[in-house]
Order: structure tokens, then C-alpha cells, then sequence
């Protein structure tokens, strides 16, 4: 009996061990590429419903900070060469939404089920760039990352860590993110301490098709 215990105990922690860091799976179309030496500006979207907030959404921080150390600039102009929108949203993993074709493993794999560590969520965030002056979309990003946590606010770092990590993630259609988990307190973005800070990219990867 004792060493029954013992295996399952190895194993629970094997599982555990496997749940280190962090991985977001990434999907993005489109092309940023400059097609002059004009600046890459642009400026926050807010649709109706974000712009009533009247507040700045939690993932307008971390968005600026990202942009900024890949050399996008934010202005006010009415010549910007893009308008950013995003998306934020989070479910519990059992609830299907169809996001059209998706091949070559772009869900995570679940794993084996364990529910008493509580239930699973899936954390999403999608960014458009509409390139101006006639306002097509240039470029699509979309990011997903499972997890355990409800708490949504919690996975945003690994989300926008995850769509800006190879932006803008030129010769395949699908990645997979690793992500570092940061140290709690550390905000490298220059926000509040104890706010959720930035992780560390570990590696990107294309999936196959």
C-alpha cells in the first residue's frame, strides 16, 4: 500500500513537474512588413463598448510596453500608420467556440484529467492592425493559453507576451509559445509593484502543418 502511494505520488508530481512555465499557442496572418521608410505609429482602437469603460483596460499597458521595444510608436496623428484593436476574452475549456479551420495541432494537448486541481480555462486575446488611410486589415494575431486560473487578469502577460513574441511571426501560420513564469512582484513595464508582471520568451515555435 505504501509503495502504491509512493508511485502515485511521483506521478502527481511528474504532472506537475510537466505544468512548469507556461505555453501559448499563436495564430496570426497577414504582413507588417514597411513598405517605406515611414515609421511604424499607430494608435489604440477601442470599440463602443471598451470606450465606455472610461478607464485604460488592463491590457493597454502591457500592449504599449510590447510595441514599444519592437519599435512601433503610439501617436495621437491622424497619420498613424495603424489602428490597433484588440480582443480579450476568457471561458471554461469546456465551452467550444469554432474559430473556423485550424490544422496542424494548433489546440493544446489537454493531458490526462484531473479535476480536483479545479477547472480548466482558456485565456484569449486577438489584435488587429488596420493599416490607414483606407482602413484594411493588415495583420491579424491570436493567442491562446490554458490554464487553470480564473482569475483572467493573471494569464494577460503570457497573452500579450505570447502575440508580440515574434511579431509578426513571418513563415507559418501557427506557433507555439514558451513562456517563463516572472517572479511575482517584478513589473518590468513600469506598472504597480504586485502587479502581473511580463514573462520571459523561452522559445517560439512553428507547428507543423
Amino acid at each position: 500500500m505504501k509503495a502504491l502511494m509512493t508511485i502515485c505520488t511521483l506521478s502527481t508530481l511528474g504532472v506537475l513537474a510537466g505544468c512548469a512555465g507556461a505555453t501559448a499557442d499563436v495564430r496570426a496572418n497577414g504582413d507588417l512588413s514597411a513598405t517605406d521608410a515611414a515609421p511604424q505609429t499607430y494608435r489604440l482602437a477601442r470599440t463602443p463598448a471598451q470606450a465606455d469603460a472610461g478607464e485604460p483596460l488592463p491590457y493597454e499597458r502591457l500592449l504599449r510596453a510590447g510595441l514599444a521595444q519592437r519599435g512601433f510608436e503610439e501617436s495621437e496623428s491622424s497619420a498613424v500608420r495603424y489602428l490597433v484593436s484588440a480582443a480579450w476574452a476568457s471561458r471554461l475549456a469546456d465551452v467550444t467556440v469554432a474559430t473556423g479551420q485550424c490544422t496542424g495541432g494548433c489546440v493544446p494537448t489537454e493531458g490526462p484529467s484531473l479535476p480536483w486541481f479545479g477547472k480548466r480555462y482558456v485565456h484569449t486575446l486577438t489584435l488587429r492592425f488596420f493599416a490607414l488611410p483606407d482602413g484594411h486589415e493588415a495583420y491579424k494575431v491570436s493567442v491562446e493559453k490554458r490554464d487553470r486560473n480564473a482569475d483572467a487578469q493573471q494569464a494577460l502577460p503570457y497573452l500579450v507576451a505570447g502575440a508580440l513574441a515574434r511579431l509578426p511571426y513571418a513563415g507559418a501560420p501557427q506557433w507555439r509559445v514558451k513562456l517563463k513564469e516572472a517572479a511575482p512582484g517584478v513589473d518590468q513595464t513600469g506598472g504597480q509593484a504586485g502587479a502581473p508582471a511580463m514573462p520571459a520568451v523561452i522559445s517560439v515555435t512553428p507547428l507543423a502543418q
